[in-house]
């Protein structure tokens, strides 16, 4: 039998084919109201009278389809599997609550537009649908984590969109970026009244991580992280403040501290400064230090609160090996005055520089020759489908990511070498020289897991104790014996 989907057409049609079953079904129809049974007949003598047995079986013997007595059963949803499975026939069974609800909400429809409320009626139950509060604190929460504009509420493409979700959008959401501005400052305000209670009700001091960052705008911003113990026992932190400073001056940082802490009330429950190994920070923890005991009159001294960032002092460990005391990052990044005079162009003397590191050098030279033209970069790219991270200053483990990939890409970096001859005669890398960046990678491995074993809520101060051994014993049998063999001039002298 082919394939039939119950609706209001064809509902007829199949029922008027079961040998008059409705007629049949009245001896018990209060027992057998589901529309299952439409499709069934009663029970002969010989067969069981408390079930419905399904119309569509076969009865006669002699029938090619009869295979087995016809199917019997008193409860719809089996006999509904029976029809679906060996007979095609889909019953949708609705719910007696749903049916009395859409009975009731038609009956809504019918007499609102008896009355001409019919569009209005409609409108309020979609636009009831939407809550004002919770559609606002989306959007303002989807400009700021994805960083959209403010005249996203201005383009018409926006609203087209949330109408095409909901048509009854219409002055429930801003058109004007002012408007956004003002909702965002007073969710800051909220969220900000919620940090303060959480930091003036902390079981702990609040302990303070500070640094300073330069934007793409190239403004200097200071930002400010508190790390605290809830009133639950819980480990905390949360973003204070992202100011704007004019230096990098210990005091400056100290005349944007303070009104943050004192905005929050947390002044007097100042615990440590946690920050890198400049010595501007030294100058705001001894300004910290004397206001406190001027103003304050409570103690507060460097020696006990300053506390230094383990990951820094890593990654000036891994500089003073990379580069020794005969040349410093800054030097390498820049030129002198004199060098203007020369009769060579300012990358030209960089590269110079650079070569003075050996082979750590040439791999910075080739690295960045590719990155000069987007013609180059696109031929690197082609040929390994990617390219090599570029080392810098600022971003600890950067040489040590740079090798990583230098060395696993060394067939592609060779092949660009000798497409690139003439220009990269100077920095062309020998076997020895691959020889020795792999010695280098594998040096610098133990300080880039000594970085990651010293950040996040697992670090602690007998972790980073343990870490400096590690470092020490790993520069003493390691450095010695196989770095000064092979660089004796770069290699700096442990004490």
């Amino acid at each position: 039998m082919a394939s039939q989907l119950v609706t209001d057409t064809s509902f007829e049609q199949i029922a008027s084919n079961t040998s008059d079953v409705s007629s049949t079904l009245t001896w018990k129809d209060k027992e057998w109201r589901s529309e299952v049974w439409t499709f069934c007949r009663p029970p002969n003598l010989s067969e069981n009278q408390t079930y419905l047995y399904c119309a569509q079986c076969p009865q006669d013997p002699s029938d090619d389809n009869y295979k087995k007595a016809p199917y019997g059963e008193n409860r719809p949803g089996n006999m509904k599997i029976h029809l679906e499975k060996f007979h095609k026939i889909y019953i949708k069974i609705e719910n007696k609550a749903q049916e009395k609800a859409i009975r009731q909400l038609n009956q809504l429809h019918l007499q609102a537009k008896a009355s001409g409320l019919a569009n209005d009626f409609e409108k309020g139950i979609i636009k009831g649908s939407i809550n004002h509060e919770v559609l606002i604190q989306a959007l303002i929460t989807m400009i700021v984590v994805r960083n959209l504009s403010f005249t996203i509420v201005e383009w018409p493409e926006f609203h087209a969109f949330t109408k095409a979700l909901n048509p009854e959008t219409k002055g429930l959401l801003p058109t004007s970026h002012n408007t956004i501005r003002r909702y965002i400052q007073k969710a800051f305000l909220r969220h900000k009244d919620t940090v303060r209670r959480l930091l003036q009700s902390a079981a702990s001091s609040i302990h303070i991580a500070l640094d300073i960052w330069t934007s793409p705008n190239r403004w200097l911003l200071l930002g400010i992280v508190a790390h605290f113990t809830s009133v639950d026992l819980k480990p905390q932190r949360a973003l204070l403040a992202l100011k704007k400073v004019s230096g990098h001056s210990g005091l400056e940082q100290f005349s944007v501290l303070l009104p943050v802490l004192e905005d929050y009330g947390i002044v007097r429950k100042l615990g440590a400064i946690i920050g890198d190994n400049a010595k501007t920070n030294d100058t705001l923890c001894k300004a910290i230090e004397e206001y406190w005991e001027e103003k304050l009159d409570m103690t507060w001294k460097v020696e006990d609160w300053r506390i230094r960032c383990m990951g820094h002092i890593i990654n000036l460990i891994v500089h003073a090996f990379l580069f020794a005391k005969a040349i410093t990052m800054e030097e390498l990044e820049s030129y002198d005055e004199e060098d203007i005079n020369l009769d060579i162009s300012n990358d030209e003397i960089r590269r110079v520089k650079f070569r003075l590191l050996g082979p750590l050098g040439k791999a910075h030279n080739i690295n960045a020759h590719m990155r000069k033209s987007p013609m180059r970069t696109e031929f690197f790219r082609k040929m390994a489908n990617k390219l090599i991270p570029m080392d810098n200053r600022t971003r600890w483990n950067s040489w040590y990511e740079e090798l990583v990939e230098l060395l696993e890409l060394r067939d592609h970096v060779e092949k660009y070498c000798r497409e690139y001859e003439e220009e990269l005669e100077k920095d062309l890398l020998t076997p020895q020289d691959w020889k020795k960046l792999k010695i280098i990678k594998d040096f610098l491995l133990v300080f880039v897991r000594a970085t990651l074993g010293s950040q996040g809520h697992g670090a602690s101060l007998d972790n980073t104790l343990f870490l400096f051994d590690v470092c020490i014993k790993h520069i003493e049998k390691t450095a010695v014996c196989k770095i000064c063999s092979l660089f004796p001039l770069l290699f700096f002298e442990i004490s």
